[in-house]
Parts: structure tokens; sequence; C-alpha cells
């Protein structure tokens, strides 16, 4: 847990595939247990805030969360289809989550007044702001990844991954067909963004043939430009 080092196999889930029933891959599993862990976090946090416990408690907390979260995103680094969006992201808002319940806790300690309250959050809330800026201009991107799976009646089924850069659920997607998009084929596709649920997947850009060597775009040349 402390100096993890990367591992050559992936974990099993055992626990987790019980209660998942779907057939997720490894990434997938991995992300569910990101948020699972940063959920759990949240939810101790709040229950020893209301239970008005010591900020002491906040503070025993924090160092196995983080090492857990250390110790998934090191371990299992070669398993994320791409690690640098989840690690940024996962240390950062559990890093901004932490410093908020230790200033609210301080902040009650000090004075009872609402005002204070309320400046509190809206500087929290500013925060995170910032943080989700920082993130969808560095990592942020309009274009997912997925796989052909079917093609039929000029409509792709298609399955994208956990993508949190792009914002995308992990799932089956249907788009309007194209050319040489045949079953196993990957595919690079256009997202649109939906306020409260997330991006998903629109059209696709282009289709990566079976060697990977070359691609064919479904774009005009001053579009793509």
């Amino acid at each position: 847990m402390v100096l993890p080092a990367p591992s050559k196999t992936p974990p099993s889930f055992r626990y987790l595939r019980r209660l998942i029933r779907r057939n997720l891959t490894v990434h997938e599993f991995l992300s569910l247990t990101l948020q699972l862990a940063f959920v759990s976090y949240l939810v101790v946090n709040l229950i020893l805030l209301l239970l008005r416990l010591d900020v002491l408690w906040i503070l025993l907390i924090a160092p196995p969360y983080f090492l857990y979260i250390r110790y998934i995103l090191v371990r299992n680094r070669r398993f994320f289809l791409e690690l640098d969006p989840y690690r940024v992201f996962y240390y950062w808002i559990s890093i901004i989550s932490f410093v908020s319940f230790i200033g609210y806790a301080v902040v009650r300690g000090i004075t009872t007044t609402v005002y204070y309250y309320m400046g509190y959050l809206a500087a929290i809330l500013g925060v995170v702001v910032v943080f989700r800026y920082y993130f969808k201009s560095r990592y942020g991107r309009d274009y997912t990844y997925g796989v052909v799976e079917e093609v039929k009646n000029g409509l792709i089924r298609v399955f994208v991954h956990d993508d949190i850069a792009a914002n995308v659920k992990p799932g089956y997607y249907w788009v309007d067909s194209v050319p040489e998009a045949e079953p196993g084929r990957v595919v690079k596709l256009l997202i649109e963004n939906r306020t409260l649920r997330g991006a998903v997947p629109v059209r696709i850009l282009e289709v990566y043939l079976t060697d990977q060597s070359s691609q064919t775009s479904t774009e005009p040349k001053e579009e793509i430009e």
C-alpha cells in the first residue's frame, strides 16, 4: 500500500463482480473502484461532520484513503486506457475535498454566523469551477474511441469505454453507418455534451483499419483542418 509496484496481471475484482453483473472490462472496473472509493470517502466525512466529531477524525481517515487511491492508480497503471486524466482528476478532487472538510470544521468551530458558511461554500465552489476549467482545458476533448460491434440498417452499434477526458460513460451507442466500418474495427467518434447527462457519441469521424497502419476519414478535408 505504501510503495506499490505496477502489476503485470490485472486484479480479479472478485467482490465487485458479485455486485456488478454487467460484463465490464478491467478499465471500467478500475474506474468504478475509484468512484466508489471517492464517494465512500465523501459519505464518511459528511457523517463525521453531522455527528460533530473532532476534526482529528477527518485527519485520521485521509491517509488510508489517499494511500488506497494511489495504490489503485500505481498498481494498475498498465490497465488504464489513459492513466493521466484519471490520476490528475482523483488526486486533485480528493485534495479539494479534504481541504473543504477540514476548512468547514474549522469555520464551524470559530463562528456560527450563516454568512461565514455561505462565503466559505462559495469559495469552495469557486475552487471546484477553476479545477473543472483546468481539467477540461488540459485533458478535455470532443471525441472518443469505440469498437464496432454491429452494422444494421444503416446504423452502427459501437462499444465505448469509460472516458473521463471526454466525459463519456461506458456502454453501447448507435450512430450512422459509414464506409469501411466493420465489426471489430476501432472508430473515432464525435461526442455531444448534454447538460447533466454527460456526453454521448453522435457521429463517426474516422475508421481505423485492422492493421492500425492507416485510417479512413468521414469528414471533408477543410472541416478536419
